[in-house]
């Protein structure tokens, strides 16, 4: 199994850093796309991608990861906007957490599907979203979607695993939750 993880300049690594471990843990293999060789977090690190994102083809890869950050200027980006698609298209996962549930929306596939996000409300994003389909939910699983609000980063790696299979049992879940919250102390 594979996964793909779309990076761009001002993402919030600590959405999807436990996800990462998680799949890396699991033999899951995770690959990194961006726009441009390299990219700068939201905490000023940077990284160097795998591959452009014009060199993904959504054929070798079984979920698309995408961390939030402030979504302009990629809502009108047209590679990534067309790479959502493709993954939508197969039916494979698209797990997208805070802002990044905007470029599902610009990318037209959040029609008629439920959804959770950190920017529905904020004035410059509210256009994208249909309230009606807002979940009060702090993660929401939907057909092929997981998304997530972004205070949920371990909620959404969990979902993700989940959705994947990648926990051997109910035990392993939990136990996996009680790790990442820092109550596995005895």
């Amino acid at each position: 199994m594979k996964a793909l993880f779309f990076l761009y300049d001002g993402y919030v690594g600590w959405e999807i850093s436990p996800l990462s471990y998680m799949l890396n843990i699991s033999g899951i293999e995770v690959k990194t796309a961006a726009l441009s060789a390299d990219v700068i977090d939201a905490g000023n690190f940077r990284v160097k991608v795998d591959l452009l994102i014009e060199a993904v083809d959504p054929a070798d890869f079984d979920i698309l990861v995408i961390p939030g950050g402030e979504p302009e200027p990629l809502v009108a980006e047209d590679d990534l906007l067309n790479i959502i698609r493709a993954f939508d298209n197969e039916h494979k996962w698209i797990a997208a957490i805070c802002g990044a549930s905007t470029f599902l929306a610009a990318a037209s596939i959040l029609h008629d599907r439920k959804f959770s996000t950190s920017v529905d409300d904020e004035p410059e994003y509210a256009h994208y979203f249909d309230g009606k389909n807002l979940s009060e939910a702090d993660v929401t699983v939907c057909e092929n979607l997981i998304t997530a609000e972004g205070n949920a980063y371990i909620e959404f790696a969990i979902a993700v695993g989940k959705e994947l299979n990648i926990f051997e049992d109910r035990e392993d879940e939990l136990e996996t939750v009680l790790f990442f919250k820092n109550q596995l102390r005895g």
